[in-house]
């Protein structure tokens, strides 16, 4: 298959999980959990809107910024499951764009959508699953994406990985 081919498939199979099946499955636990009992997160609509707005602003321009960098720039996309390359792997080791404020900027721009979702729901189940998502996501998946791009870039991705925080963009590392 060729690498437009595989980078169409890869955003197709991406964007099903993502805008699909994980808010569809977080919606569904989390009707079932509150025909049982409910929280509510937030009372007040309006304070409530002005969050879930906030948080997609952001989450969409880490989400797609992080996308448009990493063809530009990465030659290549970050789909991969079970290791079986859904999409060509990243050829450049991005750091500028937002991956110059976070090494994680789709999962950040990812999580801060979910994080909206569950206040427009606006239960505390729907808040609990989003961060287990996110536990599991940091937890396992980032650490064979790090595995990966040590063996790809080396030193490069080490001295990036020194300067540049994980997850949140606003906790950049210091250097000595």
């Amino acid at each position: 298959m060729n690498k437009d081919k595989k980078m169409i498939l890869g955003y197709i199979v991406g964007g099903l999980l993502v805008i699909g099946l994980v808010p569809s499955i977080i919606y569904i636990i989390t009707s079932l959990f509150d025909n049982v009992y409910r929280l509510e997160i937030i009372q007040n609509s309006i304070i409530k809107w002005i969050f879930i707005i906030i948080l997609l602003v952001i989450g969409l321009i880490y989400g797609i910024g992080s996308i448009i960098v990493q063809n530009s720039i990465g030659k290549g996309g970050p789909v991969e499951i079970g290791n079986i390359e859904i999409s060509p792997k990243t050829e450049n080791l991005v750091v500028s764009g937002p991956y110059k404020n976070t090494r994680n900027p789709m999962l950040f721009g990812t999580f801060s959508i979910y994080f909206a979702f569950a206040l427009y729901i606006n239960s505390i189940t729907s808040v609990v699953l989003v961060s287990a998502i996110f536990v599991f996501m940091l937890t396992v998946v980032v650490k064979m994406e790090e595995k990966r791009l040590l063996k790809d870039f080396g030193n490069q991705y080490e001295e990036y990985r020194k300067k540049v925080s994980k997850f949140i963009p606003w906790f950049q590392r210091k250097i000595k």
